[in-house]
């Protein structure tokens, strides 16, 4: 008896559906606004005060911590004023 290979023809199996990957769709860059030194914004550490910018870095006073902390525009969320 002969032992059919396991990745071979299985007359068994259903034929599956071979299809390409989808086209890629070209999106628009959307320019996110940069925040000004005295903005209120949210960080994934908390919440605070821009204090510095450099690029697309900002240094960000913590509130309620005693650090300051260098962030990336894309990590930054604005906060509303009341």
């Amino acid at each position: 008896m002969k032992k059919s290979p396991v990745s071979g023809f299985n007359p068994f199996r259903k034929p599956t559906l071979k299809m390409n990957a989808a086209p890629r769709i070209r999106s628009e860059i959307v320019e996110l606004p940069k925040p000004k030194i005295g903005d209120r914004v949210q960080v994934p550490n908390g919440f605070g005060t821009v204090v510095e910018t450099s690029g697309d870095m900002f240094l960000i006073d913590l509130e309620n911590q005693a650090a300051n902390l260098w962030e990336r525009l894309r990590s930054i969320k604005f906060q509303a004023r009341p």
